[in-house]
């Protein structure tokens, strides 16, 4: 038996869409209508599921394990979320980009903490 390859998400949606054009044409029989409807149905499920995989990572980061070292360019770092921030803002944006653009922001948001994080540490170091 030959395992299905998973979809993504925009290709599920692909498929209800000309399920639903299929069902909004006027001479289709009414047992070609219920079976192209169950399958809507199967679909539809499939991509519930696959936007609440895509809401999980989006609302469980994973923290980055790169070792920071030396310096980094905050003021820099900033204008590139910003220009993500732009790109997210684009009505035409896959589901995909906006996760990757997301996961970049991520780890710039992650990379600022742990410098951060760092600079305290030594500077409360030579407070004492």
């Amino acid at each position: 038996m030959k395992k299905e390859k998973k979809r993504t998400y925009a290709e599920i949606v692909e498929e209800l869409e000309i399920i639903i054009s299929k069902l909004n044409s006027s001479d289709i029989p009414i047992d070609k209508s219920i079976k192209l409807y169950e399958e809507g149905i199967k679909l539809s499920s499939e991509a519930d599921k696959e936007l609440l995989v895509i809401e999980k990572n989006i609302n469980s980061p994973k923290k980055n394990n790169k070792n920071i070292t030396g310096k980094i360019d905050i003021e820099k770092s900033f204008e590139e979320i910003e220009i993500i921030i732009e790109n997210l803002e684009d009505e035409d944006i896959s589901i995909n980009d906006a996760e990757n653009y997301y996961k970049k922001s991520l780890d710039i948001i992650f990379n600022i903490e742990s410098y951060l994080k760092k600079a305290k540490s030594t500077i409360k170091k030579y407070e004492q």
